[in-house]
């Protein structure tokens, strides 16, 4: 390759010139065109290019992760781009591109790149999360419905049918911080299962069914074989569109050990009348969720259960007390200051300082001034007690290993200082 600054000729792959260090122009790895050193985006087709270390940096190294890979293609497009002029072409993809980039980014997922009227998306990426998989079919409902308007306006002006396949797959897969290249045969088979979907359809492969079978309704379509695999690839079609809360769809098997361990610790905290705090931890997908809704629903009849959650996008530390309180009370969004104090008051008044925690517990809901950490501590302490007085209580904090350390150092107060009151808490990691 020559030099553009000195025209010295450089060895094929050179990133810099060996006669005068100017870095060499290189070429884009979807369509070959010439591209500028400093160039992020290819301008002929739009690939991303591989980020490169600068200033003396380095790129970090490769990294197996398990993520969730999303690939969107539209059939029809090569008779539409024939039929139609380029202006009408390009409009009409640039549409498309920007559906497809929302409906990814809403399910928070990240869009690698776009291959003509192809999309391919990763859900994992940086931080994997145990809901990685129904995102990701999310995302491929979204792009289904998203996508018919666009499709029905097409074919209403240019006489042109088109359609949008998705094929979602789940596995492992090597990338490295910065690098836009990310390689593995869950992207291979993901591509595979996309061309085997029927146009209007989301299939999905065996790892991301099994991950969301209990949510999603999936009709099986058979076997397909995939380049480089010993053996076919069973495929899964999404039947409807209808998330089911429940896990009654699978059988519970094989998790004995691990629900009666979180039955001794319930009956411990009974037969004390103190706060136990047990963690469920494990791969996502692994069962967790099912694993405490099964508990739950052993000791429902006699106790009190309360689900909240630690959001993986941030949120403030206490963010689920408030939530606990949303669930045990009518309190709501505009729920105004007299009556949110009334709820709270109903909710504690057998305690001899409820008027001292009502005004501490207001502070959770946005109605009152925040108060100190200690005082936060003690309202919820009391709060908590004054509950499992009642009857048993259960909490069960989900994605705890998104939870705000003061909320962790909350969870570990709770446990060591609640009394005369059975309180059980879960939490799921």
């Amino acid at each position: 390759m020559d030099c553009p600054g000195c025209g010295h000729a450089n060895r094929e792959g050179a990133k810099f010139c060996a006669q005068c260090a100017s870095p060499l122009p290189t070429g884009c790895r979807s369509c070959g065109a010439e591209l500028s050193p400093a160039a992020r985006f290819c301008d002929q087709c739009g690939e991303r290019v591989a980020a490169t270390p600068r200033d003396g940096g380095s790129v970090a190294a490769p990294a197996r992760k398990n993520v969730t890979v999303l690939f969107a293609d539209l059939v029809g497009s090569t008779s539409f781009g024939e039929r139609v002029d380029a202006e009408s072409t390009r409009d009409a993809m640039a549409g498309y591109h920007a559906m497809a980039t929302q409906a990814i980014e809403s399910a928070g997922g990240r869009v690698a790149k776009f291959i003509g009227d192809g999309v391919m998306a990763v859900f994992g990426v940086p931080e994997t999360a145990e809901d990685d998989a129904d995102r990701a079919v999310a995302a491929g409902l979204a792009l289904k419905h998203s996508f018919e308007p666009i499709r029905d306006r097409i074919s209403r002006r240019h006489g042109v049918e088109l359609g949008l396949r998705v094929g979602i797959n789940t596995g492992e897969v090597v990338l490295a911080d910065g690098d836009a290249d990310i390689v593995g045969d869950a992207i291979n088979t993901a591509a595979r299962l996309e061309a085997a979907c029927p146009p209007g359809d989301v299939v999905v492969g065996e790892e991301t069914w099994r991950l969301t079978r209990s949510h999603v309704h999936y009709e099986m379509l058979g076997e397909v074989e995939v380049a480089g695999k010993a053996a076919p690839v069973a495929t899964f079609r999404v039947a409807d569109d209808e998330v089911r809360d429940d896990d009654a769809a699978t059988p519970f098997v094989g998790r004995d050990a691990e629900l009666n361990r979180i039955r001794d610790v319930y009956d411990a905290a009974v037969a004390r009348r103190c706060a136990e705090l047990v963690t469920v931890i494990g791969a996502p997908g692994v069962g967790k969720t099912r694993l405490s809704r099964e508990f739950a629903s052993s000791v429902t009849e006699d106790t009190s259960l309360v689900e909240v959650r630690c959001e993986r996008t941030g949120s403030t530390a206490f963010a689920p007390i408030t939530d606990l309180l949303r669930a045990v009370t009518e309190i709501g969004e505009q729920t105004d200051p007299e009556a949110v104090a009334d709820e709270l008051r109903e909710l504690v008044a057998d305690l001899d300082d409820a008027d001292r925690v009502v005004e501490v517990l207001a502070s959770f809901v946005g109605v009152a001034p925040v108060r100190s950490t200690e005082e936060a501590f003690l309202a919820v302490r009391r709060l908590v007690e004054a509950l499992g007085r009642r009857q048993p209580l259960v909490v069960v904090v989900d994605d705890i290993q998104w939870a705000e350390p003061l909320f962790l150092d909350l969870l570990e107060h709770l446990s060591e200082w609640v009394r005369d009151a059975p309180v059980t808490l879960i939490g799921l990691a």
